[in-house]
């Protein structure tokens, strides 16, 4: 069993403890009281703040709700209102017209429109006046293309008109109708009324009226009679839109959230109703709730600083005591610590004979009794050699572990110092560790003979890495003697004048001594052309105080032959910082320089090949596209040509019938078809020709232009596209982004003709102009989703998912090349519902 050793108090220890703990234990309970009371009146806060916020939630919560329903009546009582203006206007006519019966006249329709004219301006009303009987409207055509546009209606004019007045005829005869537009958040209101008995019905609209205006009419009305909730709280209205907030501080003003200082009190508010629809809020502000907060927090802090004032006064009242008392105990302790100096006095002899094991500490301590020969290790030198206690126990078997090669020179220097003959023991030699492994160690010792004793404390220090460095050092100066690293030694001077070469210099024609001895300069080793680079190379590693350097130069052999070497080099520094020699090496890479220059030409090699094959790219392009404009082309002129020849058909045919007039309206329709074919000539032209300067255009314009080339495709399988987005100008190449955009429509129409193979659809290509800060074009279709791997190979040259009778594979690599390299744009596709989207950003 092993016993821990229980730890040695001394005097000063026990003196310490009898003074300094009663402090300590004083400080550390008024912490802990202290902490105590500042936790427990923050309790105590926190719960009167939750009661408070509690019963203030229920008092906001309630007071809003009263308010919500108050502004939903008020914007209800304006639709109402508009109700009965309307019924009031239709029975004025009414009441006009029965002025004409009653007087038994005809009804003078001009005068009975010139009223209801002078009706609208006055009351800002519209009405619409039509025949019951034979749905002739009268007056309101207005009204008539309105209920189009909200009924999304297709049916032509003539139908339409009929269908919806005798819809209103059936359906809203003295009836009140809404008429909603859901996404401009719009009503508007109708009323109509037969006003005589020949079938003559009149109707009248309110003009429109905003939802979101009545709401904030409403809202506005309500918070000028609301505006102050006892003294507690207020309503605030805050337009998230156009940023303004009403009545913030209760007075009934209209504020910019800018000029509000917390209008995080706004937002993290939790007393608020949202109208989504018109991004409005309604909020309560209570003031009430935060001045309370302050009030309980000062108290409370109030509160808890007269408990900690007590609890210090307290501790300083037991410190003071306490410190009286250690006063008194360390009068007592010094008396008695007197008498215990006396007797360190004795101990001076053995401080001496252990000043050599404090001088090394931090080596390996060993004890040698010299007339028993036992042998004492510290824990310091068996971790050093890996042995555990007692397994060596006296001179004899320590002398085992020494090196056979060593052994004598250990044992004659033991026996000298032993014997008088030096000061001290010290010796270098190597020692088998546990491992069976020898480290260099350097051991200095000292022997204390006297008629008491007879010993030597020895301090073994691990020199191994040492030793092996020096030997490593030999071995690289043997390596480099027939290798073809050359190892330098210059004196810093300004001839660098060398101080040594290694034998591997004769790889160069030369032999050391031939620089050693006639202390030859390094750079008359150099090229000629390269000592002022090195010269220049080594200050500036001097002024900037490197550590190290390389360069690349040439030197010239003994036979005057000229190789490039690199050149690493380390300089070397005396105490005072001052940079004394330079130390590096040279290795021969003449090599790889003859390599370097057969690479540049090979890659130029490779360059020129690249190109050509961009050339035949571009060709191919060119003429795959040529193929789809001549069949444009073909398309396009078909229905002219055949218009021309029925044209001279009938000019044949007639010839001797036609009058002057006839003659010339034939040829006008001649020359009209032969215009048509010149345009799309010229159409096309403009296409193919390329752009040499970039010119200002308009993007939207452009996108028209180019669907211009594919219509004739777009038209024969069905595909329906649609272009949106505003006007944008761009300074760019006009030419090539239209070349872009006809790819990528041409690759649409293909994706339609395979998958209407599969299935029924009606093929659609969007086109989106948007710009932020980039200009961002983006053409989407249903035509299809593209597997992965065709997404991720789909810009590389020759890549196509065709038969090689339908396509190169090169359209979407040129696109790429235009948008990227020469509009400075990108360009990229994606899977997006059930089809491709590309985008092209452009810089605006």
């Amino acid at each position: 069993m092993v016993f821990k050793k229980k730890k040695f108090y001394t005097l000063s220890d026990i003196k310490n403890q009898i003074v300094y703990t009663p402090l300590l234990f004083v400080i550390i309970l008024a912490v802990f009281s202290s902490f105590v009371v500042f936790f427990f009146y923050k309790y105590q806060e926190i719960n009167k703040v939750k009661l408070l916020e509690q019963r203030e939630n229920f008092y906001n919560q309630n007071i809003l709700s009263e308010y919500i329903s108050l502004i939903n009546i008020k914007r209800s009582e304006k639709i109402d209102s508009q109700e009965n203006n309307l019924i009031k206007y239709v029975y004025e006519v009414k009441g006009y017209t029965r002025s004409f019966l009653l007087s038994n006249k005809a009804i003078d329709y001009e005068i009975l429109e010139n009223y209801i004219y002078n009706l609208e301006q006055t009351q800002n009303v519209e009405f619409i006046l039509f025949d019951a009987i034979r749905y002739d409207v009268l007056h309101g055509h207005k009204i008539l293309e309105y209920l189009r546009k909200q009924t999304n209606s297709k049916i032509v004019s003539e139908k339409f008109n009929h269908f919806m007045l005798r819809n209103i005829q059936y359906n809203s005869n003295d009836n009140m109708t809404y008429w909603i537009d859901s996404q401009k958040r719009e009503v508007r209101l109708s009323y109509f009324n037969f006003i005589d008995s020949n079938g003559l019905m009149l109707g009248v609209y309110s003009k429109v009226d905003d939802l979101k205006a009545l709401t904030k009419q409403a809202i506005l009305t309500s918070l000028s009679n609301s505006s102050k909730l006892e003294e507690k709280a207020h309503f605030v209205f805050y337009d998230i839109n156009e940023k303004v907030v009403y009545n913030y501080n209760g007075e009934n003003k209209k504020i910019l959230v800018k000029d509000i200082n917390r209008f995080d009190l706004l937002d993290n508010n939790n007393f608020v109703y949202t109208f989504p629809k018109y991004n409005y809020k309604v909020i309560v502000k209570n003031n009430y709730i935060e001045k309370r907060k302050k009030e309980i927090k000062l108290d409370q802090e109030h509160r808890m600083l007269i408990g900690i004032f007590l609890i210090l006064f307290i501790a300083i009242l037991l410190i003071t005591t306490a410190n009286i008392f250690g006063r008194f105990i360390n009068t007592i302790f010094n008396r008695y610590n007197k008498r215990l100096e006396r007797k360190n006095l004795l101990l001076t002899k053995w401080k001496d004979r252990y000043e050599l094991a404090i001088i090394a500490s931090n080596d390996g301590l060993w004890d040698v009794n010299l007339k028993t020969n036992k042998i004492f290790f510290s824990n310091k030198w068996l971790n050093m050699f890996g042995y555990k206690r007692d397994e060596i126990q006296n001179f004899k078997e320590w002398l085992t572990l020494v090196h056979e090669d060593d052994k004598p020179e250990v044992l004659k220097k033991f026996s000298e110092h032993v014997e008088g003959h030096s000061e001290h023991f010290i010796c270098e030699y190597r020692l088998r560790d546990k491992r069976g492994d020898y480290k260099w160690v350097l051991v200095r010792g000292k022997a204390f003979i006297d008629e008491n004793e007879s010993r030597m404390l020895m301090m073994s220090m691990d020199i191994d890495d040492r030793m092996n460095l020096t030997k490593e050092l030999r071995d690289v100066e043997l390596l480099t003697e027939f290798g073809r690293i050359v190892i330098f030694r210059w004196q810093n001077n300004e001839d660098l004048t060398v101080k040594f070469v290694s034998k591997s210099i004769e790889t160069y024609g030369y032999s050391p001594l031939e620089f050693i001895d006639t202390n030859s300069a390094f750079f008359s080793f150099v090229y000629e052309k390269d000592v002022l680079k090195l010269q220049n190379r080594i200050s500036k590693a001097i002024n900037n105080d490197e550590s190290s350097f390389t360069s690349i130069h040439r030197v010239i052999d003994k036979q005057k032959n000229i190789k490039w070497v690199y050149n690493r080099t380390i300089l070397v520094k005396d105490d005072y910082g001052q940079v004394t020699s330079l130390y590096g090496y040279l290795n021969d890479i003449t090599k790889i320089k003859m390599n370097e220059e057969d690479l540049k030409i090979r890659v130029k090699e490779e360059v020129e090949k690249n190109i050509e094959k961009d050339r035949m790219l571009i060709q191919q392009n060119k003429m795959a596209s040529m193929g789809e404009m001549l069949g444009n082309i073909a398309h396009q002129w078909r229905q002219p040509l055949n218009n021309i020849n029925l044209l001279i058909h009938f000019i044949r045919d007639n010839f001797k019938n036609f009058t002057k007039e006839d003659l010339h309206e034939s040829v006008a329709s001649a020359k009209l078809q032969i215009d048509y074919m010149s345009q799309t000539i010229d159409d096309f032209r403009n296409f193919y020709q390329p752009t040499k300067d970039k010119k200002i255009f308009d993007i939207k314009q452009s996108l028209v232009q180019s669907s211009k080339i594919v219509a004739t495709s777009f038209e024969q399988n069905s595909v329906d596209l649609e272009i949106l987005g505003d006007k944008v100008e761009i300074e760019n190449y006009e030419n090539e982004f239209e070349q872009v955009i006809v790819n990528i429509l041409n690759n649409a129409v293909d994706a339609a003709i395979i998958k209407k193979k599969e299935e029924k659809f009606n093929p659609k290509v969007l086109i989106n102009i948007k710009k932020n800060e980039d200009l961002i074009i983006s053409i989407s279709n249903n035509c299809g989703k593209v597997k992965k791997e065709v997404l991720d190979r789909m810009f590389e040259p020759y890549f196509t998912t065709k038969f090689e009778n339908q396509g190169t594979g090169i359209g979407l690599y040129m696109a790429k090349i235009i948008v990227e390299k020469n509009m400075k744009g990108k360009i990229e596709a994606f899977n997006k519902d059930d089809g491709v989207e590309f985008i092209i950003k452009l810089s605006a």
